[in-house]
């Protein structure tokens, strides 16, 4: 019979450490330099291989200014779960960094909030879920584990602004016992403390959230104001239809048409194109390449703050009668036709075409639609999924594969270079036929005056030097994310219309160009006269056969 007023069995329990406050940031600093920076320690001790005691010195104040960042951030009970947050930043920076070369700046966290679910699954892989699960889950969730032994209320008034003085004291003191050599190495390297973390994260989502609250409270300034339409195009007896392809991730070392050893586009090869060969690009990130060239600002003047308050080409050419239709396939129009309106590729215009993600094959029945229905000049701006990595495989129909073996996953580490670069030139492939289909379509209609013009927004690394993907800072990123494809095709009423001569415009063509260009070129091209126009900067200008600019 059971003794009812027995006691309970006690359910064994594991002891619990105990640890205090000051501890626990020393081991969680420790935790972070040590594992999470892998990036930075090799920087570091490239920079300072002469000197041990330099690197010891410079490491110190590294190690201080990580537990002073855990002293500012995580007071009190704050201290546990901001420390976990900081684990959990450092790991997922430290995968990506690892695995693909990227470092975090203000433009990579503005990829990262902009980003959409779809691109963002790719590189949400399950090496990158291992990875940060180990490094960076299991960590932060041991920091609450133990108990931390918690000074009395009042002692709060002097234990943290001690720990901070602490901390701030033996950072200043690493840095000044050789103040000469360290602000040189801070000056002149700067993607030592970019690859440093959780320090490289705080400060770019610190400058992004900044940039975003700025720009929210400005006004807007028009541009262009005294935009009109020439008199060519004025006089055309049928609607002008300029397609505007913004690419993606479309690099110029492997487009057939710039001298690549592989002929990736034979079919614009086949057509009458006019080729820029030479073009860099105002960035090596969406949010910064795109937005810029449409901007009229060039890369010397542009900043994310002075393009938001201020029109851009989009707007002038609304004003001066035409219709502006930018239809994605991408991230989104980055506030470009903020003020004209955007919508997303239409799947069921090509289901064959979206049978897993859309491949921009989805836009080729949307041209046909605008080439029959249209009544008003236009520009139908196209952003495209291009080379979008690091699926690229998922660019293109798996039957249209070209060059084989090709990488059939987002995880790089699973495919030989050689597979990922088949890959990739596999979707240069896909952007090569889209916009040769799309030259077909153009020639054959007879309802407008149609051009086209191809752009890609910034390149691809591809393993040269252990990066991958883009979004390199601009002071470190290779050619490989800066030189990008351009491609002009003009039908020949278009031409005659317009004044242009095609042999002046090959000749231009030869000349190294940016998309600094753009916005120049396209008024240029459409006849579209204002101040505004730079003439220096429009490839069209000098190859007008008869028009007045």
């Amino acid at each position: 019979m059971t003794n009812k007023n027995a006691p309970k069995t006690q359910r064994a329990k594991l002891p619990r450490p105990v640890i205090g406050q000051t501890a626990l940031n020393l081991v969680v600093a420790a935790y972070i330099l040590a594992v999470l920076n892998g990036g930075f320690w090799h920087r570091l001790l490239d920079i300072f291989a002469h000197s041990l005691r330099e690197a010891a010195l410079f490491s110190l104040a590294i190690f201080a200014l990580t537990v002073l960042t855990l002293e500012l951030l995580a007071p009190g009970r704050l201290q546990r779960p901001v420390a976990a947050v900081l684990i959990l930043v450092s790991a997922g920076a430290h995968y990506y960094e690892r695995t693909f070369g990227v470092l975090i700046d203000r433009e990579m966290v503005r990829n990262v909030f902009e980003t959409t679910v779809t691109e963002s699954r790719h590189l949400m892989t399950t090496g990158a879920v291992v990875s940060i699960l180990l490094t960076g889950v299991l960590p932060a969730a041991l920091v609450f584990w133990p108990r931390v032994i918690r000074v009395k209320q009042w002692h709060h008034l002097w234990r943290w602004p001690l720990g901070v003085a602490l901390s701030f004291a033996v950072l200043v003191g690493g840095l000044f016992a050789d103040f000469k050599t360290f602000s040189a190495v801070l000056r002149e390297r700067k993607d030592l403390m970019a690859s440093y973390q959780p320090g490289a994260t705080i400060a770019a989502l610190t400058r992004y959230a900044k940039q975003q609250l700025k720009a929210e409270a400005g006004v807007l300034r028009p541009i262009a104001t005294d935009a009109a339409r020439g008199p060519l195009l004025a006089a055309a007896d049928k609607p002008v239809l300029l397609v505007l392809f913004a690419g993606e991730t479309a690099r110029a070392q492997n487009f057939g048409l710039d001298g690549y050893e592989r002929q990736t586009t034979p079919e614009l090869a086949a057509r009458d194109v006019i080729n820029f060969p030479d073009v860099s690009s105002c960035g090596t990130s969406t949010a910064v390449s795109l937005p810029c060239m449409f901007s009229g600002l060039g890369q010397a003047k542009y900043s994310r703050d002075t393009f938001l308050a201020q029109e851009n080409l989009l707007d002038v050419l609304a004003r001066t009668g035409f219709a502006i239709h930018w239809v994605d396939n991408n991230t989104g129009d980055q506030h470009i036709a903020a003020r004209t309106g955007w919508g997303r590729v239409d799947a069921t215009l090509d289901p064959e075409a979206c049978a897993i993600e859309c491949t921009d094959e989805v836009f080729l029945p949307l041209i046909e639609q605008t080439l029959d229905t249209i009544t008003q000049d236009t520009v139908l701006v196209l952003h495209m999924i291009g080379n979008h990595g690091p699926a690229y495989h998922l660019r293109y129909p798996r039957e249209r594969a070209v060059f084989t073996p090709d990488c059939q996953t987002a995880e790089f580490s699973e495919c030989a270079v050689e597979e990922i670069v088949n890959a990739y030139d596999n979707a240069i492939l896909e952007t090569d036929d889209v916009l040769s289909r799309t030259i077909d379509i153009l020639s054959a209609g007879d309802r407008a005056l149609s051009a086209m013009l191809f752009l890609s927004d910034h390149g691809e690394s591809l393993g040269e030097g252990g990066l991958y993907l883009h979004a390199a800072p601009m002071f470190m990123a290779p050619e490989t994310q800066t030189k990008v494809p351009m491609v002009l095709w003009l039908g020949e009423e278009f031409r005659q219309a317009m004044g242009l001569d095609a042999a002046c415009l090959r000749d231009a063509a030869a000349r190294p160009a940016s998309q600094d260009n753009l916005f120049h070129s396209v008024l240029g091209l459409l006849n579209v006269t204002t101040t505004a126009r730079d003439p220096d900067l429009d490839l069209t200008q000098g190859c007008q056969e008869r028009r007045d600019s």
